[in-house]
């Protein structure tokens, strides 16, 4: 043994290098490194951090299980983390909401890190702008997210060093003010997604989703000029339409489509391309039962399914019940779990067996559309209506409801009112289905000062999250507590 051992040891068993590292071994002076593989990385990084586990888990309990439009679904017994979420008595001890709050913060680091390497490319570089405006949205992406959850929070807009500590919280206006500064930069120097699309390089930071987040930012602070001027420079652009059908936005076969303004790639095609780039966020809410497509959650309430108007195939596009007929085979829930499905994340037939994925496989490849035109085109009929043209409201209200229509003019009648409070709920009512068990309705009614309504809201705490309290002992009490918790 002992003569094995020494033969067996050498200075070449020593030097092991680290695998898709650049290193001496196997990179030489005359080697010339391309930096934009860098920045590519890293944008790819921040990117990855959008389908995260940890992000989609927490992001569904935080924006949908705290609303009454949204069970967690599943069976009684599993994911009793997120069962706090329903009755608003989560802390600041937990650990989704950490999750959630170190998701942002990871991929706002590695925006970062993104930004400094491109700044840092020469001046020749034809792309240079362009990443820099991609990492600026990256960062925009997460700030707005984490001032949206929790008001105020750390801003940091540069590569820390080890031994930096953590800043003090900003206010959520100078957090806004950040974003809005980033993205009015970003526009010229983005893509629209038609260019990408054409380059087969979608999946990317584009104009008109960096105009939609700042429309967001602004409706926030009810700038409702701001917002209105953003949308209508969305709606001219022709970059996107209504064009796609309801039942068809949430498939494969239009991901990237005209719908789209943001949409974040997730891919699984293990043959012969071997790409594996999913994403749980279809399989947390895919069928739980027959056909065995995930597992449950984030499933339509009866308040939810009750708020239909009648004959809206909205409806039939959006929730799956115990029962139902889809590709030929009958839907059989779990005998213990919860009987209905979010249907925009269930994966046709079509899309499964294919790529070397399996019969049954659940949804690992489906994209996570964050914010789609009909969002982009309701939040154009609302910042019209506060600026005083019901008219316009009206009009924008009407393409949304003629488009879920789908040609049945008997369902769905046109909207005529010009009174303001009426227009003013029939256009939250409008953005509650249309974006049901989308990321949008919690805030809204926040937003909207109408969360009071919901049960176990409190007035003064529930506007806002917790910060963990685990990142306010890392900042060794740098970090303070928001009101309540």
């Amino acid at each position: 043994m002992i003569v094995l051992i020494g033969t067996a040891c050498s200075e070449d068993f020593l030097d092991r290098y680290p695998k898709g590292r650049w290193h001496h071994d196997n990179y030489t002076p005359d080697n010339e490194l391309d930096a934009k593989i860098l920045v590519e990385a890293k944008l790819g990084e921040a990117y990855t951090t959008l389908r995260s586990w940890p992000f989609a888990w927490a992001g569904l309990a935080m924006h949908n299980y705290t609303t009454p439009d949204v069970e967690k679904g599943s069976t009684p017994s599993d994911g009793g983390e997120v069962t706090q979420f329903k009755p608003l008595s989560y802390t600041a001890g937990s650990a989704i909401i950490a999750d959630y709050y170190s998701a942002c913060y990871k991929s706002i680091f590695l925006a970062n890190e993104a930004l400094a390497l491109a700044t840092a490319l020469d001046e020749s570089e034809p792309l240079k702008n362009k990443y820099a405006a991609e990492a600026v949205f990256l960062r925009s992406v997460m700030y707005y997210r984490l001032a949206q959850a929790f008001g105020g929070v750390s801003y940091v807009d540069k590569v820390l060093g080890q031994t930096d500590k953590t800043p003090p919280r900003s206010t959520r206006e100078e957090v806004w003010q950040n974003i809005e500064r980033d993205l009015i930069s970003a526009i010229p120097l983005l893509p629209t997604r038609k260019a990408l699309v054409t380059e087969g390089n979608t999946g990317r930071a584009t104009q008109n989703a960096a105009r939609a987040v700042l429309a967001k930012v602004y409706m926030y602070q009810n700038n409702w000029s701001g917002a209105l001027g953003q949308t209508t420079a969305i709606i001219a652009s022709g970059d996107n339409s209504l064009s796609t059908p309801y039942d068809q936005i949430f498939t494969e076969a239009t991901e990237y489509g005209e719908e789209s303004v943001f949409e974040v790639y997730a891919e699984e095609r293990p043959e012969p391309d071997k790409i594996f780039l999913g994403s749980q966020f279809a399989q947390i809410q895919g069928i739980r039962g027959i056909p065995n497509l995930g597992w449950g959650f984030n499933a339509p309430s009866q308040v939810l399914m009750d708020a239909y108007e009648a004959g809206d195939p909205r409806k039939a596009a959006s929730v799956i019940a115990n029962g139902d007929v889809l590709d030929g085979r009958a839907v059989r829930a779990d005998a213990s779990g919860y009987k209905f499905f979010n249907k925009k994340t269930y994966t046709k037939l079509s899309e499964r067996g294919i790529y070397g994925r399996p019969a049954e496989a659940q949804g690992t490849w489906v994209n996570i559309r964050v914010i789609r035109y009909a969002d982009v085109v309701l939040m154009h009929a609302e910042a019209a209506l506060e600026t005083g043209n019901t008219t316009e409201a009206l009009a924008k209200l009407e393409m949304v409801r003629a488009r879920a229509r789908g040609g049945n003019n008997d369902i769905l009648p046109k909207i005529t009112t010009t009174d303001i409070a009426e227009l003013r709920a029939k256009i939250h009512q409008e953005r509650r289905i249309e974006l049901a068990m989308e990321w949008e309705r919690f805030f809204d009614l926040i937003r909207w000062n109408e969360a009071k309504a919901m049960p176990h809201f409190v007035v003064g705490k529930h506007e806002l999250f917790p910060i963990p309290q685990t990142e306010i002992d890392k900042s060794e009490g740098v970090l303070t507590q928001n009101p309540g918790y």
